[in-house]
């Protein structure tokens, strides 16, 4: 579509006016150079340098300096449609009051409520954070100036979740998410997490009865948040554990876009992250996508795959556990080699008409799937254990076929693996239905969970070095 601009002013900003805030990956910076659009109109200035349309700029680093300008731009058609909301776990309370629970997730919020130990209705959309990033690295560069506009955004999400749900019945909402979503969501400056020490600036929020206010006729709605563990262990992790009940040789991985890790080796309990980066989710792939209507979501062979919608949906790209069963399905068939590369020798090989998996896209999944095996390993090897049972929680996990995550090595083989969901929102929902949850998620543990940063441990360069092949 066109979209005309009639005043001066960075192209981020006007389009956001317009109704359609863009999706920055980078947060603005210009480092993924991924968001090139195209000028049909008018004097603009981008990265420096004036130019006359037609042309193509990065919009993130772009700004109209004449009078009127016109772009073409595609919006965001994303959907909650794939966001998942379901988990594994313990019954939960039969409360004879409405409460409602919500997952903050980096990329997607997903929000259920309950009565009398019963759903009564679920909700999920994208986190409208994405405009400054699709990580949590690039969003606490923006808190220096965006800190008030990231907490808004965030919180106005949440109301149209719960508002969504309804209401007007409910007593209690609790909400779970890593540290610096919590710390967004609370308006808490996150910067200290991305500079060494990388400390979190809070870790228990007080209770809350005023966001909700507006949403259930004036009456005040508790708000509860599950406490954090450290910088990169947030409250979905302290939801995870208490979900899965964790205990002695098992482990509790939340695979995403920061992976997050609970192993409890008999007599402490390590929590660690690694950076597996948006790839898992489609982004920042030549044809990637989220798992929505037209996406590949399984891929067996050439011409042999399933889709999101059915059959009669033309494919527009292919979802991250696509991409995982690609890499597992071409290199059993010997048409990738073990370091990601063709054979035979090409850059790129076509999935369906207009649908490519680049070497590119390889060499960043192979990156990704490097980082999950080698948190798991690190984190073994320094407890001088070896996990008996992994818990694999989030969509990405829900989705996936085990078998291919352990042929292609981003899970290590001959573990007992149990697929248990999005334990971060079963976890703030069985706070918002038992409040006395709340002292107990960490002090219930057999060992106060204690987190260590992977790459200030050595074996992990060397496990993360090995994980980059096939």
């Amino acid at each position: 579509m066109k979209i005309t601009f009639e005043t001066p002013g960075k192209l981020a900003a006007l389009l956001a006016r317009k109704g359609f805030p863009p999706h920055l990956p980078c947060g603005g910076t210009g480092q993924c150079r991924r968001c090139a659009v195209r000028l049909l109109e008018g004097l603009w200035r981008t990265e420096g340098a004036l130019v006359r349309a037609p042309a193509t700029a990065l919009l993130c680093q772009t700004e109209l300096v004449g009078p009127r300008g016109v772009m073409e731009f595609e919006p965001d058609k994303s959907t909650s449609e794939s966001i998942l909301a379901d988990w594994v776990s313990p019954s939960l309370p039969d409360t004879p009051e409405a409460v409602i629970g919500v997952d903050l997730g980096t990329t997607t919020l997903a929000a259920a409520k309950l009565c009398g130990g019963k759903i009564l209705g679920r909700a999920s959309v994208f986190n409208p954070q994405k405009r400054w990033g699709d990580n949590v690295i690039s969003r606490i560069v923006a808190a220096q100036e965006h800190l008030d506009e990231l907490t808004i955004c965030l919180c106005d999400a949440v109301r149209e979740l719960v508002n969504l749900l309804g209401a007007e019945d409910v007593t209690r909402i609790a909400v779970a998410g890593n540290t610096v979503m919590t710390s967004f969501f609370h308006g808490v400056d996150p910067s200290p997490i991305g500079t060494a020490p990388f400390q979190a600036p809070q870790l228990v929020f007080p209770a809350r009865g005023d966001l909700f206010s507006s949403i259930s006729s004036g009456r005040p709605v508790e708000l509860l948040t599950v406490p954090c563990i450290g910088a990169y262990s947030g409250g979905d992790l302290t939801a995870g554990i208490a979900e899965t009940q964790l205990s002695a040789g098992e482990m509790l991985v939340d695979l995403g876009t920061n992976c997050e890790i609970a192993f409890d080796c008999g007599d402490q309990m390590l929590c660690a992250a690694a950076a597996a980066g948006p790839a898992f989710e489609g982004m920042g792939l030549s044809s990637g996508m989220r798992a929505m209507r037209g996406a590949i979501d399984h891929y067996a062979g050439p011409g042999d795959f399933t889709m999101c919608g059915g059959d009669e949906v033309k494919p527009r790209g292919l979802c991250g556990c696509a991409y995982l069963d690609f890499l597992a399905v071409e290199a059993k068939a010997g048409r990738l080699n073990r370091f990601g590369r063709y054979v035979p020798a090409a850059s790129e090989r076509e999935i369906s008409d207009g649908v490519f998996v680049t070497e590119k896209d390889i060499a960043a999944l192979l990156t990704a799937k490097a980082a999950v095996v080698a948190g798991i390993l690190t984190l073994e090897e320094t407890c001088h254990a070896r996990a008996k049972t992994i818990y694999l929680a989030g969509g990405f996990a829900w989705h996936l076929k085990l078998a291919n995550a352990i042929a292609i090595g981003m899970l290590p083989a001959g573990r007992d693996y149990k697929i248990v969901g999005n334990t971060s929102l079963a976890g703030a929902l069985r706070l918002a239905a038992d409040p006395g949850a709340m002292p107990r998620m960490l002090a219930n543990l057999h060992y106060p969970p204690r987190e260590t940063h992977l790459n200030q441990l050595t074996s992990f360069e060397r496990l993360f070095l090995d994980g980059l092949v096939l």
